[in-house]
C-alpha cells in the first residue's frame, strides 16, 4: 500500500481567508496588495520558524506569525502599532482556511483507489489540522484524524530530515511493510527535504510557480501540475507504472 503525505498549509488548504482578513482589518487598498503583504509575512515567519526549530527553542508557527505581524507591517512601511483585536481577527482566519480547488476531489479519488495510505505532515497544529479536514469533509480520508503528523509533536519543523524519517518509521511500524512514499506540497523546500529521505515528490505549482532545482542539487520533483487533481492523477499513474516493474 503506497503512502501519500500532504502538506496542509498552502497546499491542501489555500490562504484566501487570511488574505481577505488582512484586506478587511488592516484596510489595504486592494486584495492584490493584501496578498503581497501576506507573502512577505508568511515567508519571513517561516524563516524564523525554521530558525527557532533548528537552532533554538521550538516555537509554534502560529505563535511566530502572530508575533511577526507588527514587524512585517513596519518593514513594509505601514504603522506597526496594530491593536490586539485586529491581530486576533487576522489570526482567527487561519482556522477557516478553505480547501484548495479540486483538493477534495483529488483526495476522494485516492480513497476510491482503495490502496492508498493517506496522511498529512504539517507545520501546523494537530487539532487545528483535524478541524480544517473536518470542515472540508476530508477527515475520514485521513484516518478520522489519526493520520496527521504535526511538527508541534516532534518540536521540529519541516524541512528537517528527521520529520520525514520519523514519518517513514511510523508507517513501517504500522504496516510492517516498506512501500513507496509520496509527498505533495506547493513548497520546493518541503519537497526537497522529502526527496532527501527517498520520497517521490509531487509539486503543486500554485504558489511558487517554479521549482528552483539549482537550490536543491539540481533535483526536481517527480511530478508537477497546476491543480491538485492533476497532481494526484499523475501520482496514481506513476504508482501504477512502478507496480508493473
Amino acid at each position: 500500500m503506497p503512502t501519500v503525505a500532504f502538506d496542509i498549509l498552502g497546499t491542501l488548504f489555500a490562504f484566501d481567508t487570511v488574505v481577505d482578513a488582512l484586506e478587511t482589518h488592516l484596510k489595504f487598498s486592494s486584495k492584490t496588495t493584501a496578498h503581497h503583504f501576506f507573502q512577505t509575512w508568511m515567508w519571513s515567519s517561516l524563516r524564523d520558524y525554521f530558525a527557532s526549530s533548528h537552532n533554538g527553542p521550538y516555537s509554534q508557527l502560529m505563535v511566530i506569525l502572530r508575533a511577526g505581524l507588527p514587524r512585517t507591517l513596519k518593514v513594509q512601511g505601514y504603522d506597526g502599532d496594530v491593536d490586539e483585536q485586529t491581530v486576533n481577527a487576522v489570526m482567527e482566519a487561519f482556522t477557516r482556511l478553505e480547501a484548495m480547488p479540486t483538493a477534495c476531489e483529488a483526495v476522494k479519488m485516492l480513497q476510491e483507489q482503495g490502496n492508498w495510505n493517506i496522511w498529512a505532515i504539517t507545520n501546523g497544529g494537530r487539532e487545528a489540522t483535524k478541524e480544517l479536514l473536518r470542515r472540508a469533509g476530508m477527515l475520514e480520508a485521513f484516518g478520522g484524524g489519526n493520520n496527521i503528523q504535526s511538527c508541534d509533536d516532534l518540536l521540529l519543523s519541516k524541512p528537517h530530515p528527521r520529520v520525514y524519517t520519523e514519518f517513514m518509521r511510523t508507517i513501517v511500524r504500522q504496516t510492517k511493510r516498506i512501500e513507496n512514499f509520496y509527498m505533495v506540497a506547493t513548497h520546493a523546500w518541503d519537497l526537497a527535504g522529502a526527496k532527501n529521505a527517498a520520497f517521490r515528490t509531487v509539486f503543486l505549482t500554485t504558489e511558487e510557480k517554479v521549482y528552483i532545482k539549482e537550490a536543491y542539487g539540481n533535483r526536481g520533483p517527480d511530478i508537477e501540475d497546476g491543480t491538485m487533481i492533476g497532481c494526484i492523477s499523475q501520482m496514481i499513474e506513476l504508482e501504477q507504472k512502478q507496480a508493473l516493474l
